[in-house]
């Protein structure tokens, strides 16, 4: 290079400098017979004082000797003038006399500073020339300029380390393959994302692909092949990689051909291998969010929506869609008349002003917080929704949208109406009925009053609203009573109620109040209320006052009532047992007068004659019998009861066989069901089972088969007994009267007194039972009767029963 050859010099190993520097370098070995005083440093001096840039040979003292056939002074080779760099000065001395001590060949590359300043790098060999003794005679060398070399080398290392930072600061690996052999080069990083050292993995492409997620595999080798075969130049693909730990991590891996062959396949692939683990994780993170957000919005229970700045719906949830009655394809799809414009505010009472819609107010961009607005779906109902409004800003912190939330609020606000309307008639009901309410709240000691309580009692705003200031107002002489009573209540979380006196603080009148309260508990127990009414019951106190003076008159009036009506009992009684055996001796004489004229003149005398004396005879008969029937009706009511249980039906099977005696022209048919107790007094349900069934065969003696039935009904609840007969039966219209005395429902043709079912019901009456009856005219009749108590209901409103 002739600008080296122009320039170079090398410097003269600090030739500069004192001559002692390299002194004490030690002698050479006595066998390389080197001089015994060769002063190394001396000779390098001259060596790189003389030495050209190129070959050169010097003799033992470093002065160089000419080339065969050149003139020592007419030489090609321009002696190196210039120095070698300060901080190599050293270096170079130590290894040069180091290397020839031994004897061996002397190499180094250093900097080099020519005269004017640049600087270049050389490279220097040098080795010992020897005689043929083995006697070292010269040096021959040869110096080579690097520069060129030397900088592209630093060139590559700066490429490499800023590529090697920049893969490091990205967290990339950088992968070569050898196609043909499958053999690839991971850089460490590589190993380091995957938790390997480099060489603890393998290197061939089948040990990697052991660990790629099954998954992705085919892909991978898909692209694989189809960049190998040139169908791609380059291809990207995602996939996970299981680590050291075992745990599977997201990679991205880049790669391109680097070599193809002739054929256009590729022999050479080469890319980079980068952990995208944290971003998958995070798109996998944004994913759920947009997913829960859009969960969110199709499941809100509030209407969402997004207006543009024109008032068009850009988007509107499920829950805005059923609010507005409309789909967000049709509210967006109307440009020329959005639906914000039928959305109307609601004015509140008194208010005064044009109606405002809801696309008027977003465009003056004033900001809602629950305003109501009215507004008609399109079939035609009427709703109220309660909105609220936000900006929708964009990057450029302009309003691009407006985010609004609509809440159907026409059922809470009818449900506000209506309890605005209970407190208005609560209030009214209270002024009305004298009755005031309060809520004594016993954690904070707070006693709150309704304002008619505050009438009632007279307070003012300045009365202290706690529990001492509710005993207070008592009257003192029950207010220690009410004190008693009313904290044992709380103590013992029990209702309390008493009646008692008040002065009123405002007139100092005194009134009855009553109160009504009880301890309420609330939120997990921690707070204690006592919730009551209190009621102005002056006007009642008077008014009991003054019944009380009239049941004490009245008390007197009913004991000498009482006492006449005891007298009058006892005199009818009397009259009654007189008059029914006073008659009996008269009739008795008309029945044997009448018998003896009968008998004895019954020749002499004419048929009519004789038919008037049968007809008395007849007449006192039936007197006679009303009289029995009189005395026995009397009888029932004094009777004294005994109580037992008994067989019913045994009791109804001897009455049927004592009335067989007394068949008529067609035999009855008894049919008793059998095992049915009842309890009572058997000699009073003999006379009634007698009457029943007595009067069953009567009215069914002239059926052709006459059949009576005795037993107990079913589903009835109670034991209910029946008779039943198929005969004449009787009208429903007349059933009030079956139980009366003296009413018969029958003219002469049956033969009776009237008496017998109303003993009947007096017994059954003593009994706590009911009896009643059902009937058909011609289709028979059925009486039912219990000996339990007397039911609410009457007779005649009795469900009808089922009998066997």
């Amino acid at each position: 290079m002739n600008h080296l050859s122009e320039t170079a010099t090398l410097v003269q190993i600090g030739m500069k400098g004192p001559s002692t520097a390299l002194a004490d370098v030690p002698s050479p070995h006595p066998l390389q017979q080197d001089p015994p005083c060769v002063d190394y440093a001396q000779v390098l001096r001259n060596i790189f004082s003389t030495a050209p840039l190129g070959l050169y040979q010097t003799d033992i003292n470093g002065s160089r000797i000419p080339s065969a056939g050149s003139d020592a002074c007419d030489e090609r080779e321009e002696p190196l003038i210039g120095f070698i760099h300060p901080q190599e000065r050293k270096a170079l001395t130590a290894s040069w006399q180091q290397s020839m001590e031994k004897g061996a060949q002397w190499s180094q590359r250093f900097k080099y500073r020519s005269s004017d300043g640049r600087v270049f790098w050389l490279q220097a060999v040098i080795a010992q020339v020897r005689n043929e003794s083995g006697k070292v005679t010269g040096y021959q060398g040869c110096n080579l300029d690097v520069t060129a070399e030397v900088v592209a080398n630093e060139q590559l290392a700066l490429s490499e380390e800023r590529h090697r930072r920049a893969v490091e600061a990205a967290s990339s690996g950088i992968w070569d393959m050898d196609v043909a052999t499958s053999t690839c080069y991971f850089s460490p990083c590589c190993y380091e994302m995957l938790g390997y050292t480099p060489g603890q993995a393998q290197v061939q492409l089948d040990d990697w692909s052991s660990i790629l997620h099954p998954e992705q595999l085919d892909d991978a080798r898909t692209l694989k092949e189809s960049c190998v075969e040139g169908r791609v130049e380059s291809f990207e693909l995602e996939f996970r990689l299981k680590t050291n730990e075992g745990k599977w991590r997201w990679f991205l891996c880049r790669g391109k051909a680097a070599e193809r062959d002739a054929s256009g396949k590729a022999v050479r692939l080469v890319g980079t291998l980068c952990d995208i683990n944290q971003s998958k994780m995070m798109e996998h993170l944004l994913q759920m969010e947009h997913g829960l957000l859009d969960l969110i919005t199709a499941t809100s229970p509030v209407g969402i929506m997004f207006i543009e700045p024109g008032g068009r719906v850009a988007f509107a949830n499920p829950r805005a869609e059923q609010i507005l009655g409309q789909t967000k394809k049709e509210m967006a799809s109307r440009r020329d008349c959005s639906p914000v414009w039928g959305i109307i505010r609601e004015r509140n009472q008194g208010e005064a002003g044009p109606d405002a819609a809801l696309g008027k107010i977003l465009a003056t961009g004033d900001t809602l917080a629950n305003v109501c607005f009215r507004f008609r779906r399109p079939d035609g109902v009427a709703a109220l929704v309660s909105i609220s409004t936000a900006p929708f800003l964009d990057q450029a912190s302009k309003v691009s949208g407006t985010v609004v939330t609509l809440e159907d609020v026409t059922e809470q606000k009818r449900r506000e109406q209506v309890m605005f309307d209970n407190e208005k008639l609560l209030r009214e009901t209270q002024r009305i009925a004298q009755l005031g309410s309060y809520v004594l709240d016993l954690t904070h000691d707070s006693w709150n009053c309704s304002s008619k309580l505050v009438e009632i009692l007279g307070l003012d705003e300045t009365y202290p609203r706690t529990l001492k200031g509710h005993i207070a107002v008592v009257h003192e002489e029950y207010r220690e009573l009410f004190r008693e009573r009313y904290l044992a209540a709380i103590d013992d979380g029990r209702p309390f109620e008493m009646e008692y006196l008040v002065r009123r603080l405002n007139d100092g009148r005194e009134r009855w109040v009553t109160e009504c309260c009880e301890l309420s508990q609330g939120g997990r127990g921690l707070e204690q209320r006592m919730i009551g009414t209190i009621k102005d019951i002056t006007e009642r106190k008077e008014a009991e006052e003054a019944i009380r003076k009239l049941n004490d008159e009245l008390d007197r009036r009913v004991i000498e009532r009482t006492s006449q009506l005891e007298a009058a009992k006892k005199e009818i009684e009397s009259f009654s047992y007189s008059v029914s055996h006073d008659l009996r001796a008269p009739l008795r004489h008309i029945n044997s007068y009448s018998s003896i004229l009968a008998e004895e003149y019954g020749k002499a005398l004419p048929d009519e004659a004789l038919y008037y004396l049968e007809r008395i005879n007849i007449a006192s008969s039936r007197m006679g019998r009303q009289i029995d029937d009189l005395l026995t009706l009397t009888r029932v009511g004094k009777t004294q009861m005994k109580r037992q249980s008994f067989n019913i039906s045994n009791l109804a099977a001897e009455v049927a066989d004592m009335l067989r005696g007394e068949q008529g022209a067609h035999p009855v048919e008894f049919q008793v069901q059998q095992g049915l107790t009842a309890y009572g007094d058997s000699v009073l349900v003999r006379l009634v089972l007698q009457n029943l069934l007595g009067n069953s065969m009567k009215y069914a003696s002239r059926v052709a088969s006459p059949v009576i039935v005795f037993g107990q009904a079913q589903g009835s609840g109670r034991p209910t007994f029946f008779v039943k007969d198929n005969g004449v039966g009787f009208d429903m219209a007349y059933v009030d009267k079956l139980f009366q005395p003296f009413q018969r429902l029958h003219g002469s043709e049956f033969e009776g007194t009237g008496i017998g079912l109303a003993t009947v019901r007096r017994i059954i009456d003593r009994h706590g039972g009911s009896i009643w009856a059902e009937g058909q005219e011609n289709h028979g009749a059925t009486f039912y009767f219990t000996l339990s108590q007397p039911r609410k209901n009457s007779a005649q409103h009795q469900a009808p029963l089922s009998p066997l």
